[in-house]
């Protein structure tokens, strides 16, 4: 049998069942967990190919190659894919993140083996058939331009461009629809020949089976995927302004949408759970959170009121949204950038207590079912966590302190220079900010 244990993570074990990490001779990465309650198998295949590589005037290529994946192979047109995977009701699709893509798929544990032909068949040998590529254009194109009527997806994707501007971070992986509309079938051939190799990849397979039979197979069927030097371009340092900047997308509606927040820490952060904590307290929290209490509870000025913290792997988004009455716009803004200056100095013991006691109590129900296992052992290898990752985790959780918490709200959260994207019927002398400089 052509694979060997690289090193076996003994301390992950998901609800009894242990996350273990094996190599295959050509790099291939395989992450198994046996787990035997229901008769399924779910697994995962993510290549280091996301939009970070988009080349600059095809953004959206990522996206694109995944798709190309499932929509047929030299022996497979796509009719013959679905009706494979439909026939056993399984599921099989592609997808893109801006570091990674790759396919997901699950079925009974009895079909396992056609899941696993069907991964291997789709990864190896894509045919880019130029009338497939045609239609997948066009579904993606379609989504994007239905982006553009929903304001929470247009604020979204409009924010992501402001912060980051030309950096390969402000784009969704989807990209533009003028972009994706020149991308080439070379385009998606070069791209799959640049990145997709079994050791610019792993898979995870989670589910009834057996690990050693599972190796076995998963050795016939990858194998002989053959390895290559992947040389992955070096991505650029995101600018980051030293003064607030504004941009209003004019919409004729009652509402405002609002996102306040610039970059943030990125995949590695060494304090990354004290920022968990801190932002849990600002306004990750829902109903409990600082801005959702005070703007929409309190104050009744908004619908929805929430933040979070994106991380990639060279750089971060912290984003505040709320929704609000247009003529509320300003109020709002106010509220936001005052509880970010304010979390610097009166954090409180109750609200650190709350957020530790939420993140510990919730944890273990985050990788309950096989497909969130799937999800938390592709988390704990895309960021090199370690195999005491889930036995260390509320640890790490409980040394947060007041002290952590002020401090990573110094590092991450900055009144004094942010990016704020309005979609509504505001203008600029609507909202008063000292200092901002507002773009086209």
């Amino acid at each position: 049998m052509k694979y060997m244990v690289l090193f076996l993570l003994v301390a992950v074990v998901l609800h009894g069942s242990i996350m273990e990490r094996d190599t295959l001779d050509n790099g291939l990465i395989v992450i198994s967990i046996e787990a035997h309650k229901i008769p399924v198998v779910e697994m995962r295949a993510v290549i280091f190919a996301g939009s970070v590589f988009d080349p600059s005037g095809v953004e959206g290529l990522a996206n694109i190659t995944s798709q190309m994946l499932v929509r047929g192979t030299e022996s497979r047109v796509l009719d013959s894919i679905v009706r494979s995977i439909e026939s056993v009701g399984g599921e099989l699709s592609a997808f893109a993140a801006e570091d990674y893509a790759g396919l997901r798929g699950r079925a009974l544990s009895k079909d396992i083996g056609l899941l696993m032909e069907l991964f291997s068949d789709c990864l190896q040998n894509p045919r880019f058939d130029s009338g497939e590529l045609e239609n997948v254009k066009r579904e993606v194109i379609g989504d994007i331009k239905v982006d553009t009527d929903r304001p929470f997806n247009l604020i979204d994707r409009a924010f992501r461009k402001l912060v980051f501007g030309d950096h390969p971070l402000g784009h969704y992986p989807n990209g533009y629809d003028s972009t994706v509309a020149l991308i080439t079938e070379d385009d998606v051939r070069t791209f799959y020949d640049e990145y997709y190799s079994p050791n610019n990849a792993f898979i995870i397979c989670v589910g009834d089976f057996s690990k050693k039979e599972l190796l076995s197979a998963l050795d016939r069927h990858l194998g002989t995927w053959k390895r290559k030097e992947v040389q992955h371009p070096v991505i650029p340092e995101v600018q980051i302004s030293d003064h607030p900047v504004g941009k209003i997308i004019p919409m004729d509606i009652s509402q405002a949408y609002i996102i306040l927040g610039h970059q943030g820490p990125a995949v590695g952060a060494p304090d990354w759970y004290e920022t968990r904590v801190m932002n849990f307290i600002y306004g990750g929290s829902g109903l409990t959170s600082r801005i959702s209490w005070k703007i929409r509870e309190e104050m009744g000025l908004a619908y929805v009121a929430y933040s979070r913290f994106y991380r990639f792997q060279n750089s971060g988004l912290f984003a505040a949204e709320v929704q609000t009455r247009k003529e509320m716009a300003n109020q709002v803004v106010q509220e936001l950038l005052n509880e970010m200056k304010r979390l610097d100095v009166d954090v409180q013991q109750d609200e650190l207590d709350r957020a530790k006691q939420y993140y510990i109590g919730h944890f273990p129900l985050s990788y309950d079912t096989y497909r969130e296992m799937a999800q938390m052992a592709g988390y704990i290898e895309i960021e090199k966590l370690g195999g005491d990752y889930l036995e260390k985790f509320p640890d790490y959780i409980e040394a947060v302190d007041l002290d952590k918490v002020k401090t990573a709200t110094r590092n991450h959260l900055h009144p004094e220079r942010f990016y704020l994207m309005v979609v509504g019927d505001v203008s600029p002398e609507d909202i008063q900010v000292e200092g901002i400089e507002w773009v086209e």
